[in-house]
């Protein structure tokens, strides 16, 4: 079972894509350790028990490159940390 975050519409509207990452032993779920962020700042967006149901959630994002690209856990860190607000 996924655990999907519910966005505003002015959140969806900003969102760039989502890229993913394993945050087991970070945050979250440990049972859903495979989470889509935002390419741009790394909002949280969804957690998923395989990698394959976080692409396939990422892919909904559009066809950007940086969707479904798999990041660890410091990139996360570095963009929430220092958002890509271009």
């Amino acid at each position: 079972m996924a655990e999907i975050r519910d966005l505003t519409e002015e959140e969806m509207n900003s969102i760039s894509g989502g890229m993913i990452v394993n945050a087991l032993g970070h945050e979250g779920n440990p049972n859903l350790p495979w989470e889509v962020v935002a390419n741009h700042n790394c909002m949280f967006l969804g957690a998923f028990s395989t990698q394959k149901e976080a692409e396939e959630y990422a892919k909904k994002f559009g066809n950007d490159s940086y969707n479904t690209q798999v990041v660890d856990w410091g990139t996360v860190v570095r963009l929430r940390t220092n958002p890509n607000t271009n």
